[in-house]
């Protein structure tokens, strides 16, 4: 198995034909079809079912469409790193992101970067703090904004400042225009609406509260969260930052008082990314780094 098979192998998973994948990789059918049956007799099952209209990808062909993926964006990220080396700050920067980091990135240090680097393009994906940290140990990403609390041992940070989590009331709960904050305690009865990434830090708190608290949804994205509170569902509780971006102007936003309720946004890479001028050189735009051994 090689990566040539891999692409070949993508390529016919995704357009579903032969004939339409053989153009997309500008080759004949036959050598496509030929490196595709000896992917198939290496591994020792059928990778496709053909059919006249074209070929669906079999159990098998879809357990190796992900491990297909990696290999070969791996290999292409390597290949890209290894080249841009020897020209400096130059090359694709793969930069993965939180939903929740809207409120801080882009920001002016970035812009100012990027413009005074023309040739530098980003790469982003976006996923939850936990798959953008697998990612960075995988060496799929160069350099990920990440939401505390995570595991940041043999990770390079910059730390953004720290936000305290708010709660988005829809406008009805008009018993609260007048307030600053809110106290857990004022919690009682609402109907709640968390993002999953807090589940122990909210699990922790109320604990120590008299009362149960009532969620009415679990989400993994927080603009959801805003988005479901901005249509009266109920009350959802995000960072400051991310509820200052996506504000409607149809609900409330009150800070909620309880200090363990404060978040912070990351940028962490691996000491091996850092070692790359790209890399180092984006990182450096930003507070000083705390490496943890």
């Amino acid at each position: 198995m090689n990566l040539k098979q891999l692409r070949y192998f993508l390529a016919v998973a995704e357009e579903g034909q032969m004939t339409a994948a053989a153009k997309r990789l500008h080759v004949a059918q036959p050598p496509l079809s030929y490196q595709i049956k000896q992917l198939e007799l290496e591994l020792g099952v059928p990778l496709f079912k053909r059919l006249p209209q074209g070929v669906v990808v079999t159990s098998a062909g879809k357990l190796l469409v992900g491990y297909a993926q990696q290999l070969t964006q791996l290999s292409a990220t390597a290949e890209n790193k290894i080249r841009a080396l020897a020209h400096g700050i130059t090359g694709t920067l793969n930069l993965g992101t939180v939903s929740s980091s809207a409120g801080v990135m882009p920001n002016q240090a970035l812009l100012k970067w990027l413009h005074a680097h023309g040739d530098v393009q980003l790469e982003l994906t976006e996923g939850n703090t936990y798959e953008l940290l697998d990612d960075l140990h995988k060496r799929l990403l160069d350099v990920a904004i990440m939401r505390t609390p995570f595991n940041r041992q043999h990770l390079i940070c910059r730390f953004f400042p720290a936000e305290r989590m708010v709660a988005v009331l829809p406008q009805r709960f008009h018993q609260f225009e007048n307030r600053r904050q809110l106290r857990l305690s004022d919690l009682d009865g609402l109907p709640l609406i968390k993002y999953r990434r807090f589940n122990e830090l909210f699990h922790v708190a109320f604990l120590e509260q008299p009362f149960d608290p009532q969620f009415v949804m679990t989400c993994d994205d927080a603009r959801t969260a805003m988005h479901w509170a901005d249509h009266q569902i109920g009350v959802a509780l995000v960072p400051r930052s991310l509820a200052a971006t996506y504000d409607s102007g149809q609900v409330l936003i009150r800070s909620i008082a309880d200090r363990r309720f404060e978040t912070q946004l990351v940028l962490a890479t691996t000491p091996e990314s850092y070692a790359t001028p790209l890399v180092a050189g984006f990182m450096d735009q930003f507070p000083q780094a705390q490496p943890v051994d």
